[in-house]
Formats: structure tokens, sequence, C-alpha cells
């Protein structure tokens, strides 16, 4: 193997050893959903949340937001609405009295299973936020459904409460269905960060053999 070969080798797997690229870091998982009833529905009448708690020591990184969704009535492509508020923004208030979202995200629903975000989302500051899942048309989604948990202390990082809006969008936690959501720590600015060195590395490293090779040709 030549000294390029090991260099890029070097630098993945400097990547895949990096601390929390292996291994996802939650700060809600109410994990995949396993309940034996009908799902509920996630569309204009009816928007979800869970909520959950941020630390000081998880504040200042970037996370991913996703939702355990199946296609109901919906179809591959169809969008929807993360937003975070805080929790004491007047949540559960009526509508015309909740603060706006501190963050706004597109998801995409791709099949049956965990749908992601578009973008991250970064706590500034620790405590307790929700996380919604809201439909704002039908040009969105005509309506996903959204499966139950068995219990709300699933999951490695259950939720503290989960809500409900029904079509007069104020959220209520009573009767408030337990569906399947996660907040992930994103580690690819690391590991892109290092990907990125071995890279740099590997291009001085041939700007060096270059310069030899032209160095030793007849006439240099």
């Amino acid at each position: 193997m030549n000294k390029k070969s090991l260099a890029l080798v070097g630098a993945i797997a400097a990547v895949a050893l990096l601390p929390g690229i292996a291994s996802a870091s939650f700060i809600l998982d109410t994990g995949t959903p396993t309940g034996t009833g009908a799902p509920v529905l996630l569309n204009t009448s009816q928007w979800l949340a869970g909520e959950f708690d941020v630390t000081a020591g998880e504040t200042g990184q970037a996370y991913a937001l996703s939702a355990y969704l199946t296609q109901g009535v919906g179809e591959p492509g169809d969008t929807f609405t993360f937003d975070i508020y805080a929790a004491g923004s007047g949540f559960t208030a009526r509508a015309s009295s909740r603060e706006a979202p501190l963050y706004t995200g597109t998801g995409t629903f791709k099949a049956n299973g965990w749908n992601f975000s578009s973008t991250d989302w970064t706590p500034s500051t620790a405590g307790d936020y929700w996380l919604a899942l809201q439909v704002s048309s039908t040009t969105e989604t005509k309506g996903l459904d959204a499966p139950v948990e068995t219990s709300s202390s699933t999951g490695t990082v259950p939720a503290i409460a989960f809500a409900y809006a029904p079509s007069s969008g104020q959220y209520t936690l009573t009767g408030a269905p337990d569906i399947g959501l996660e907040v992930t720590a994103v580690p690819l600015p690391a590991a892109f960060w290092l990907l990125g060195s071995g890279m740099i590395g590997l291009g001085a490293m041939a700007r060096r053999r270059s310069a030899a090779r032209a160095a030793k040709s007849p006439g240099a």
C-alpha cells in the first residue's frame, strides 16, 4: 500500500473512531412505536408534540429532528413542519397567545419509519422544549399516520410529556398520544473536519511528489 492510500485509510479511520460518530447521542428518544392501537393522524386538523429537556452540557451543538411516521392517506414526498418551542412560551395556551417557534424545519416523508428534518437545530440555552409536528395546508400532506407507543416511558430518553392540537390549534396534554420522536446529536461537522484535514494532507503529499519528479526531470 502506497503512502497516499495509507493517508486516506488513516483519515477514514480517524472519522470512524471519533467519539460520537459511531453511536448517536439523544436528548429525546421515545423509541420505535410498538403500540397495537390504531395510529393517530398528522394533518391540518391535528398536530402532535413531545416535550424534552436540554441540559447545559447539551447546548451549542446541532441536533437532527425525526418522527416515526407511516403513509396513511399521504404519499412519499409529502412534507410537514418540525417546530421547536420553549416550554415556557405559553405552548398550551390559545394559538394566538403562543410565542413564535424558536426553530422551524421541514420534514419530508420518505417511507414508513423514521423521517428526518432537512436542517439541524442548535439549542442556545438549557431548559425544556417542545418538538411539534405541524401541517399548514393540504399542499404539504393530506395526512400521515403516527403509530402510537405502548407507554410514555418507552425509549432511551422518554418524553417529559406529549401534547396534541385539534382543529383549534390549541395544544392540550389530556389524552395526547405517545408517538415516536427523536432529537439526535449531529456529529458530522467534526467528521467532515477530520476528513477534510486528511484530504488536505493528501493534496500536499501529491504536490511534493510532483515537485520532486519535476526536479529530477531533464532540463530542470
